[in-house]
């Protein structure tokens, strides 16, 4: 099961105590997949059956009013869609009435929240986005990449729950893909704190736990990279200051250097793979990393020098 899955169980399985929280999370659910009918009836569809027995409950819990469940085959029988339904027109406009919905003019047939009373509060405000997030919510594996998105139906319910988001202090950044509005954090304390409003508690841990791991794993091969390129620049500079005095011992010979040159050229040819550093504490007295760096140098450009000679 993905991780973004795993939050949706959490989410799907928290049922709120307050009546105001169901109503909010109830509303959440019916602005993605609520329709109302022609004969005035009302039809809720999605895919997860978790969340269907979730809309039934809390109709049921909430207005104590007929309900229809059933099961439908769709695609060619590949797919199943769950669906929940009012039978009675009335009991639909009391609970259309009741929870501040009505249809929408983005969407014809479709609902869309008219009245925003019932977000009000702030524990109803989570309920909300954690029905929006069951319904069109994703979010990456934390040890792989960062990403929360929830995407809204339509634009009005775009703008709530962007809304709802800064309301905690985490605006979200909005696109638009095939003309739907997306709403994404993808930044690691923005999607742990938004696990923590939709209170994914079990979600949290885990993903603060795997986004450690991933940081710590980042940070060793960020290490690892910049020791290897350590490692290549010395190898580079040690087989130009090898070719160097190579060139000079072939020439005028490393007798013909001052006594620190011709120490320390003999060193770097017996030490090749050996540091600015380790090649200055093998000297006697021990010399600085500059110091080594500067002979090293010197013998490069009297190299140089016989080279341009050479072809004079």
């Amino acid at each position: 099961m993905s991780f973004s899955r795993e939050v949706k169980e959490e989410l799907i399985g928290r049922m709120p105590s307050q009546a105001h929280c169901r109503a909010a999370e109830l509303c959440g659910f019916l602005v993605y997949r609520g329709e109302l009918l022609s004969d005035g009836t009302l039809e809720f569809v999605c895919d997860n059956q978790g969340i269907a027995k979730k809309v039934f409950t809390f109709l049921k819990k909430s207005y104590n009013i007929g309900l229809a469940a059933m099961q439908r085959k769709v695609g060619g029988r590949v797919r199943t869609e769950h669906v929940v339904r009012i039978p009675d027109a009335e009991e639909t406009a009391l609970v259309l009435s009741s929870l501040g919905l009505g249809t929408s003019l983005e969407r014809p047939g479709r609902l869309t929240l008219l009245q925003e009373e019932c977000l009000s509060r702030s524990c109803c405000k989570r309920s909300f986005l954690r029905a929006a997030y069951c319904m069109a919510g994703t979010m990456n594996d934390p040890k792989k990449s960062l990403h929360f998105e929830i995407a809204a139906p339509e634009q009005s319910v775009g703008r709530i729950l962007s809304e709802l988001m800064d309301s905690f202090g985490l605006a979200p950044k909005v696109t638009e893909r095939r003309g739907i509005t997306c709403l994404y954090r993808k930044d690691g304390d923005g999607i742990s704190d938004m696990l923590n409003v939709m209170e994914a508690h079990a979600s949290l841990l885990r993903y603060e736990s795997e986004r450690a791991m991933r940081e710590v794993h980042g940070n060793v091969n960020r290490k690892v990279n910049i020791e290897v390129s350590n490692l290549r620049k010395t190898a580079k500079a040690s087989e130009k200051q090898i070719r160097s005095i190579q060139l000079i011992s072939e020439t005028t010979g490393l007798g013909s250097l001052p006594q620190e040159l011709s120490d320390i050229a003999k060193l770097r040819l017996e030490n090749p793979e050996a540091s600015l550093t380790e090649l200055g504490e093998m000297l006697t007295p021990p010399l600085r990393r500059s110091g080594v760096n500067h002979r090293l140098q010197k013998l490069c450009d009297i190299a140089e020098d016989l080279a341009r000679r050479s072809k004079e």
